[in-house]
């Protein structure tokens, strides 16, 4: 316990810098806290070990953010992208999609879930997935381009 106490401001510090944001800052600390506490005893230093970890938490943070970025890239909107949209009007035309719909689009684009874990979580099979998905995605085209006009 003294441990977190300790190292936390500093491996949120860490994080806040190599991400930017404050809350994706604290959240990667924690998540680099839980994955050294299941490595202690094994570790010689563990400071260093968090900070380690923290780095690696944070490229992956940026990573993940440049996958979203290029996925949503492909959304060309009229002479509009989805970035220069907006993140609330983007929010506001996927929430009208059908459940169903909706998780297809989050789990890839926002979770990147396969096929087989969307449908593991939509309780169907991998090919109403495809489906789901190109309706889904022929819906936003179409609400978004309205929206861009």
């Amino acid at each position: 316990m003294e441990f977190y106490r300790r190292e936390y401001p500093g491996a949120v510090r860490l994080a806040g810098l190599l991400t930017g944001t404050s809350s994706a800052a604290e959240d990667i600390a924690q998540d680099a806290l839980m994955i050294l506490r299941g490595r202690f005893d094994q570790v010689d230093n563990p400071s260093a070990y968090l900070r380690g970890v923290v780095v690696n938490c944070c490229r992956h943070w940026h990573r993940d953010r440049a996958q979203i970025r290029r996925r949503l890239e492909l959304l060309r909107i009229g002479s509009r992208t989805m970035d220069e949209l907006g993140a609330n009007e983007l929010v506001d035309v996927v929430e009208k999609l059908p459940f169903r719909q909706r998780v297809v689009v989050v789990g890839r684009y926002w979770g990147d879930w396969s096929e087989a874990e969307i449908a593991d979580a939509l309780g169907c099979r991998p090919g109403t997935v495809k489906s789901l998905a190109s309706r889904a995605m022929a819906t936003l085209r179409r609400q978004l381009r309205d929206v861009a006009r």
